[in-house]
């Protein structure tokens, strides 16, 4: 009976039991897609990651991702959790570079620091991607008084950063009382697209840029904890939205308060002619356990 070493991170977090729970098979050479999608709803996390040789030797290793729904182009704390977990059985400082389904993703690893902290830039830029549905259609999808989602500069938007999310801006009491409509949820027909990002300006934090949290019930995620995929595509919502002056902006995105897991996301986005020129996300991620997964 093959047996396959593992670990469990929580990401985006400094504190255990807090932040985005991951667990990544550290050799996962010998499964196939269907045995890593059965695998991933055994752990029954939001992501679990398969590592893998690199296809190209200069590289540091191959990852695929898991949702319990479907495997990943990318995905952000995935991406964390797992480059700091190589980086640490494998004795690597500074940085690696991960080959996701959607590209090759360099990641700088701090161990320096209480804390390990990860920072991955994502190879695709964020674009807008076709139309969203109506803010109308978002209130009730999520449980929201009408005229809670903003329809003016932050209009809900389509953006791809190599996943797609819908972005929904609304007042802070407002992202923090949402809930699914399982009904009104599937009437969005998402399709390719992972989930609804609803947002606000500020945060529980003093030093809180934004306040997140996102839905994806499509993809076995009724609302996840920290999501790095959303928060690399968020800074095209937020320059179409209001404009962001060239030069280097950085955030702090506060999520999953609500589950009480909350986490924070470092945004490091830079702008250059007025359009966004690279995005870099970071966290920190804190080590739970390691077993034997037998299959």
């Amino acid at each position: 009976m093959p047996a396959y070493e593992f670990e469990t991170l929580d990401v985006f977090t400094d504190q255990k039991f807090m932040g985005n729970q991951l667990s990544v098979l550290m050799d996962a050479r010998g499964l196939s897609a269907e045995e890593m999608q059965t695998i991933t709803r055994e752990f029954n996390l939001s992501e679990t990651t398969f590592v893998l040789p690199p296809e190209d030797p200069a590289n540091t290793a191959r990852v695929r991702i898991f949702t319990l729904g479907y495997e990943m182009p990318f995905a952000g704390h995935p991406t964390v959790g797992t480059a700091i977990a190589i980086a640490r059985a494998r004795g690597i400082e500074g940085e690696i570079k991960l080959e996701l389904n959607a590209g090759l993703f360099p990641v700088r690893i701090d161990f320096d620091s209480t804390t390990p902290f990860a920072e991955f830039q994502n190879p695709i830029v964020p674009k807008e991607a076709g139309a969203a549905p109506s803010a109308e259609m978002l209130e009730a999808a999520l449980c929201l008084p009408a005229g809670a989602v903003d329809q003016d500069a932050h209009k809900p938007r389509l953006i791809d950063a190599g996943v797609e999310y819908i972005y929904a801006c609304a007042p802070l009491n407002a992202v923090r009382s949402a809930r699914i409509d399982s009904a009104a949820f599937s009437a969005l027909k998402l399709e390719s697209t992972v989930g609804v990002y609803l947002y606000a300006d500020g945060g529980d934090a003093d030093d809180a840029s934004y306040h997140a949290r996102m839905f994806a019930p499509d993809a076995g995620i009724p609302e996840d904890p920290a999501t790095g995929s959303a928060a690399a595509a968020f800074p095209g919502q937020i320059a179409l939205s209001e404009g962001l002056s060239d030069g280097v902006h950085r955030w702090v995105i506060e999520q999953g308060i609500e589950m009480g897991r909350p986490s924070r996301i470092h945004a490091t986005v830079e702008m250059s002619g007025g359009a966004v020129a690279s995005v870099r996300i970071g966290g920190n991620a804190v080590p739970v356990q390691k077993g034997q997964l037998f299959v």
